[in-house]
């Protein structure tokens, strides 16, 4: 599985997600309590001050932190008023898009259709026209209820109630930052108290603090527990004396029937937000949402798989899974993955999708649960009711949570899909594929490593900006560049195959074989996420070759070792003005003169190799070291066969000419 499964911030009321939340500082006016995140306070800033400033530039800011604030807090159609006016005053941060997605996410279709046309008359970029036929649509389907049946589920209050997660039969777990949340302290983002974890009795509907050992004074929030119910996984966003607020996945055991002090999973450092955990496959591996801080912004699905003694390095999900927006709050059930995404093809602010796990070990692509279980608002961390019994003509039932109450914050809903009776009775819909539409969508980044060594530990990807791009299929090339985000996004013709080259300056370019999908195997407009990692030339640095070793005494590439050498060669020849020097060590055994002329045989053994795959031999050189560089620096009389097969290895470096 290994393999197989290897958001700038929307809401940080929903996600517990923000970089240097800062929720002390005091703040006299209304854009520095934006800039801050205290959307709550900037709110009463803001309105005053656009009332009393008189430039169309200011009067524009001041309008569009006000929709935007106002969009944070989920009071979408308050927010559409203040947009208006910083369209009106040419804000430059405001265009028709933006205006069209905020018409989305109230839920007024014809007038996002309007505008998103008139956007694409304007500049005719693609995303443009997927959202054109989103909202034609949700309008053809907006009054339809189909299979669900949704009601309010009675914990809610005025405050934000969300992400419910069953803790046994009888009880639900969900977060809230009502007024008895633990801490006295008010959270300037949303003007309530900080979030904590509360139980009720789906009973009697009783509601509790959940435990006293878990909640803080700090954000709690989406928690997940083991099948056994002894081990809690959640989210607390807190700061320390000696960085801002960061948001950590927290992990606490219940041995003898008390919850012991939580501990942060130390996931990639410091500087990272994490949330959302889920647990899978038996609770052995452990799903997340989380944004790097040297990423671009936006959170991505990650899992880590449980090892003796604790979990391994996350790996993000694939790119059918993560797009080049935000991922977040996976959920569970039997073999199906759910989680929301506000960039898939969705109905406005984040949709619920599901996608399952093949026989072939890949991911299927996402599919939208579709109306009115998802609407223009947030909707999201739907989870299945395994425990009750439901009627014959139920299919499954459940929660999931939403801020589509409009104006007052997130809701817990409870969800019913009936089972479609009518479907073999009624006759075949043919689908004109034909006019469905198939997207690329491109993101590259810079993988970053610890300390700025290629051999060290990749600690995040950041963006690359201005990336030539090289799109060709059999019959013809175009050249694309990546924007300011590190994106570019076209549509395609479905089926075929296309050769991807991403190529910039003092970095490796790389080469993608991208398979696109038959139109007929299309179910409805289709968005290919690709993400192209691309490494920095480290001039002089030597680089280890993974997985190339020798046999004692022998300079023979060995079977295992040609793959790594495969990969070298796809690397020189993508890069034709690249010079490399092939570099290979000895372990401590023998005599020094002797090592030496061992190693510089593997060393041109190694050469001698990427030469007969086509390679010009004047791009490389070889030199032997024999055992004079060590990595394991162990007595050689106790070295370990471990030992000495990591100190015969075979590394290489790019030179200059």
């Amino acid at each position: 599985m290994t393999k197989i499964i290897k958001s700038v911030l929307l809401y940080c009321l929903l996600a517990f997600v923000s970089t240097a939340c800062n929720v002390t500082k005091k703040v006299r006016d209304g854009d520095t309590a934006y800039a801050l995140k205290q959307y709550a306070v900037a709110i009463d800033f803001l309105e005053k001050e656009y009332m009393e400033v008189n430039s169309r530039a200011d009067k524009g800011r001041k309008a569009y932190y006000l929709a935007r604030s106002k969009d944070f807090l989920q009071q979408h159609d308050e927010a559409i008023i203040w947009y208006e006016k910083a369209l009106k005053n040419e804000f430059p941060a405001m265009g028709l898009a933006t205006m069209a997605a905020a018409y989305k996410r109230n839920e007024q279709y014809s007038d996002a259709l309007r505008i998103f046309e008139q956007a694409y008359r304007q500049d005719r970029k693609p995303e443009y026209l997927r959202e054109i036929d989103i909202c034609k649509k949700a309008l053809s389907s907006l009054d339809d209820t189909g299979l669900y049946n949704l009601s309010a589920f009675p914990v809610n209050t005025k405050y934000a109630e969300y992400s419910p997660v069953f803790y046994g039969e009888d009880y639900l777990v969900f977060t809230s930052d009502r007024n008895n949340s633990t801490g006295r302290d008010t959270y300037n983002w949303t003007g309530n108290a900080f979030s904590d974890l509360y139980v009720v009795d789906l009973k009697g509907r009783q509601i509790n603090n959940f435990d006293a050992m878990l909640n803080s004074s700090a954000n709690e929030g989406t928690a997940c527990f083991s099948q056994d119910l002894n081990e809690i996984f959640f989210t607390r966003c807190e700061s320390t004396e000696t960085r801002d607020q960061y948001c950590k996945i927290y992990y606490s055991q219940k041995p003898n029937g008390f919850w012991m002090e939580p501990e942060a999973l130390m996931f990639f450092g410091d500087d990272t937000n994490f949330a959302h955990p889920c647990l899978i496959e038996n609770d052995s591996v452990l799903v997340f949402a989380a944004s790097p801080k040297n990423g671009d912004g936006t959170y991505d699905l990650y899992y880590s798989e449980r090892v003796e003694g604790g979990w391994n390095e996350p790996e993000l999900m694939p790119t059918t899974i993560n797009s080049s927006g935000n991922e977040k709050f996976p959920t569970a059930y039997g073999d199906t993955l759910y989680f929301s995404s506000d960039h898939l093809t969705g109905y406005g602010g984040y949709d619920i999708f599901k996608t399952y796990l093949r026989a072939d070990g890949r991911w299927t692509s996402p599919t939208n649960l579709g109306l009115p279980l998802n609407s223009g608002s947030d909707d999201f961390g739907l989870i299945i009711d395994s425990y009750s019994t439901k009627h014959p003509s139920i299919e499954w039932q459940g929660y999931f949570s939403s801020s589509r109450n409009m104006g007052t914050s997130d809701d817990i809903f409870f969800v019913t899909k009936s089972i479609d009776t009518q479907q073999e009775e009624e006759p075949t819909i043919v689908i004109e594929k034909d006019n469905f539409r198939l997207y690329l969508s491109i993101r590259v980044v810079e993988r970053r490593y610890a300390d700025e060594d290629p051999n060290g530990q990749l600690i995040g990807k950041e963006p690359l900006t201005k990336v030539e791009l090289s799109l060709g299929s059999s019959d013809k090339r175009e050249n694309l560049m990546t924007d300011n985000t590190g994106r570019m996004i076209k549509e395609l013709v479905a089926g075929g195959s296309y050769t991807l080259v991403a190529s910039k300056n003092n970095y490796l370019s790389r080469e993608m074989i991208l398979d696109l999908p038959m139109i007929a195997d299309l179910e409805r407009d289709t968005t290919i996420n690709v993400e192209v990692a691309l490494d920095k030339i480290y001039y002089n640095k030597e680089i280890i070759l993974d997985n190339i070793y020798y046999d004692y005494d022998q300079s023979d590439i060995r079977l295992d070792a040609q793959p790594t050498l495969d990969s070298l060669y796809g690397i020189l020849a993508i890069n034709p003005s690249l010079r490399i020097e092939l570099s290979s060590h000895t372990d401590c055994r023998g005599e020094a003169e002797y090592n030496l002329i061992l190693s510089q045989k593997r060393a041109a053994s190694a050469v001698s190799y990427l030469v007969d795959k086509g390679i010009v031999a004047d791009r490389l050189r070889s030199k032997g070291y024999g055992k004079s560089l060590l990595l394991d620096n162990c007595k050689c009389s106790d070295c370990t066969a471990e030992q000495h097969q990591k100190n015969r290895r075979t590394t290489f470096k790019v030179v200059k000419k």
